[in-house]
Order: C-alpha cells, then structure tokens, then sequence
C-alpha cells in the first residue's frame, strides 16, 4: 500500500504543479 502510494506521489505532484501553474498565470 505504501509503495503504490509513494508511486503515486509524482503524478499527484504533476496534477497539481498543473492547476497552480494555471493560477498563476
């Protein structure tokens, strides 16, 4: 369960470097 978590960490990273990204322009 941890490492599917730990897995998932970089696409939840990139999904939400996205929305900000939007913001902030």
């Amino acid at each position: 369960c941890k490492g599917h978590m730990l897995a998932d960490v970089p696409a939840v990273i990139g999904s939400l470097d996205i929305v900000f990204g939007e913001v902030d322009r």
